[in-house]
Order: structure tokens, then sequence, then C-alpha cells
């Protein structure tokens, strides 16, 4: 069975990078290292209240289907990235080259928010 057809959402995959503010300190920002075609597939989601504030937790699992690319396939450093899917950021928690045949990436992602934000 052939995934190309299912590529259909955009994403833009980003890098960490650090840079320095005016005062010298370090800044987190990101870095797009690719605009590509996508499936992205919902797997689960579970709510958790934290601690006594009642602070509720949700979060949402997801993978994400792209087609190979050396440049995608970070050995070391996937949690250092992230996926934007619209308005949403996915965090890349593993990636893999599915089948070991390097037509398609599978990132397993995750996505969270606090009290709904």
């Amino acid at each position: 069975m052939d995934k190309i057809g299912r590529l259909d959402k955009r994403v833009s995959i980003q890098r960490r990078s650090a840079t320095l503010d005016s005062y010298g300190q370090e800044l987190d920002s990101w870095t797009t290292i690719a605009q590509v075609w996508a499936q992205v597939k919902p797997l689960s989601g579970k709510e958790r209240v934290r601690n006594a504030a009642m602070v509720v937790e949700s979060i949402l699992t997801h993978t994400v289907t792209v087609r190979y690319s050396a440049s995608l396939m970070p050995p070391l450093e996937a949690d250092a990235w992230r996926i934007l899917y619209g308005t949403r950021i996915f965090n890349i928690t593993a990636s893999r080259d599915v089948d070991e045949d390097r037509r398609f990436i599978e990132f397993d992602c995750s996505e969270g928010s606090i009290n709904g934000q």
C-alpha cells in the first residue's frame, strides 16, 4: 500500500537554535529546516490534574509521516525538533525510517496544553 496519496497536510519541521539578545543572554528560537507534505494521525489523548491548584494538563500524541530525506533523520537530536501544523505545535519525541527502506519517516509527537491553552 502506498502512503504518498495520504500526505495531504502541509507542515513545517523546525530545529531549536540559540541566539543571543542585546545583553548576551542565550535565547531559544526555532529555525524552519523543511516544509513538507505529511500525514498527521492522532493516536491518543489523556488529561490529568497536576496539583492541588487543579491545573489540568492535556496531552495528545500523533504520528506524522513524511517522505524520506536524510536531512530529516536526526539520530540523536529529534527531541530538539518540532513540527508546526497550522497553529499547532507538535514536539518530536522520536523518529524512524519506516520499514528501513528510505521511503518514509515517521515522527512520534506530543501536543500538550495546560488549562486549555
